[in-house]
């Protein structure tokens, strides 16, 4: 009898909450959280400023990240650095169970960019540039409850997940002017953790659940750990330039797409116990160490540029991603799409088109040889999901001051989404997330 009780109890506790455990299990092993726009973008705060409107433009040192074209531009040797800090606030609703509502929040500063750019002459204009590039965050924190409670089951669950990370890539860019109305340029993306950063995310998921089977005490620990390490690969952004006229602009880029190598390792242990009269403890384990391809996908845009005056520049970009080709494929040679955790055969993840527009006005201050600029811009930027996209928008605001051969560009950018279907993160559960990144970045002119 007692032995019948028991299995009972336990296949009731590993329906209830082992199954959900490995629910997150399996989450946490097939999909890739990131936290920032998924999209690929450039860096920099004036960029930024402009609501991210800049392939047209695309006329500092961060060209090499928006569009490698408009390196030619650039007439003097010069130096950038970028940082910027992130605030991500995510408010979780659930209506099947309302115990689930709670607020995410997490925040990092963090060197955005980095470059040394340097143009010349060889029968025509060139430009070179050596720069480094932060693409891809994966800061995601936070907690929760869930309420078992039916027919001999009383269960309290807390559940606490942690992701932390980030990957960039070492890029070698330069541009030709190959008429003076259009130049072409390409830029090296170098992906890799063996040089001065880390190139990787590792996520913590522990559950505790408290309360009784069957008139039983039971306590059940889960504890899952994903690492990823060693993202590596090569690709490249191809971009063009064309100035159409003293007024127009049109920039093109495409990011090509790459297979991408990481190290992953996973583990799984759960310790379920029973209290009298069964005093039992079952412990479940599961560990993988393999390495894994990240099949990364193609990216391309568009962009025009109007310059209204010497002083009044607008942009609009539209531009592409195809999140159907990103593949996650194990050491069993198993593929799953990386956006819902489902295998490659069974998903359907729709592409993503995002539109941005902003604009500059420069107040030239000759007496002062100064020039400040005022900024903004708006922008879709939708994220990929199962059979749909996820909504978000954003607003940029931004400016600076350029004196002699120093320039300080700073911007504050508002990215949301509302009502956000968030199942992939809390079962049942949608969100309205903010992200406000506040980038600030300094130009010296050699």
């Amino acid at each position: 009898m007692l032995r019948y009780r028991l299995f009972t109890i336990l296949l009731l506790a590993t329906v209830l909450v082992f199954s959900s455990s490995e629910v997150w299990a399996q989450t946490i092993f097939r999909q890739i959280g990131i936290s920032s726009s998924p999209s690929p973008v450039g860096s920099g705060a004036r960029a930024l400023g402009m609501g991210g409107a800049f392939i047209a433009v695309a006329d500092d040192a961060t060209a090499a990240s928006w569009n490698p074209g408009g390196l030619i531009q650039l007439e003097k040797p010069e130096m950038s650095v970028v940082t910027d800090y992130t605030y991500k606030r995510a408010e979780f609703t659930s209506d099947e169970r309302p115990e689930i509502d709670n607020t995410a929040e997490v925040d990092k500063f963090r060197l955005n960019y980095l470059s040394f750019t340097y143009p010349f002459q060889l029968y025509k204009n060139f430009v070179v540039s050596l720069n480094y590039q932060r693409l891809y965050d994966f800061d995601i924190d936070f907690r929760h409850q869930l309420d078992f409670s039916s027919a001999g089951v009383d269960l309290k669950q807390e559940r606490d997940f942690n992701q932390d990370g980030y990957v960039g890539a070492l890029g070698l860019a330069a541009a030709v002017e190959i008429i003076p109305q259009l130049s072409f340029g390409v830029t090296l993306n170098i992906w890799t953790e063996k040089l001065l950063w880390r190139n990787g995310w590792d996520a913590k998921f522990s559950e505790t659940s408290v309360g009784s089977i069957s008139g039983v005490s039971t306590t059940i620990d889960t504890e899952v750990k994903d690492k990823y390490s060693d993202f590596e690969g090569i690709n490249f952004n191809l971009g063009l330039l064309w100035n159409i006229n003293k007024y127009l602009t049109l920039g093109a880029v495409v990011r090509t797409p790459f297979t991408a190598s990481a190290r992953h390792d996973f583990n799984f242990k759960q310790v379920q116990t029973f209290g009298p009269p069964l005093d039992t403890t079952v412990t479940s384990e599961q560990k993988i160490k393999e390495n894994v391809d990240i099949d990364m996908p193609l990216s391309y845009g568009l962009g025009l540029s109007c310059r209204l005056s010497d002083a009044f520049t607008l942009d609009l970009d539209i531009s592409r991603t195809h999140w159907s080709d990103f593949i996650l494929k194990d050491s069993e040679g198993n593929k799953f799409s990386p956006i819902d955790g489902r295998r490659k055969s069974e998903s359907n993840v729709k592409d993503t088109t995002a539109v941005r527009f902003g604009g500059e006005y420069l107040f030239i201050l000759e007496k002062l040889q100064m020039v400040v600029p005022l900024r903004a811009g708006f922008f879709y930027d939708p994220e990929p999901a199962e059979d749909d996209v996820k909504d978000f928008f954003g607003v940029s605001i931004g400016s600076g001051v350029a004196y002699k051969r120093l320039l300080f560009d700073a911007a504050y950018q508002l990215r949301w989404g509302k009502d956000v279907n968030t199942a992939n993160l809390i079962a049942t559960s949608e969100a309205d997330v903010y992200q406000h990144t506040f980038i600030a970045s300094v130009i010296y002119h050699f």
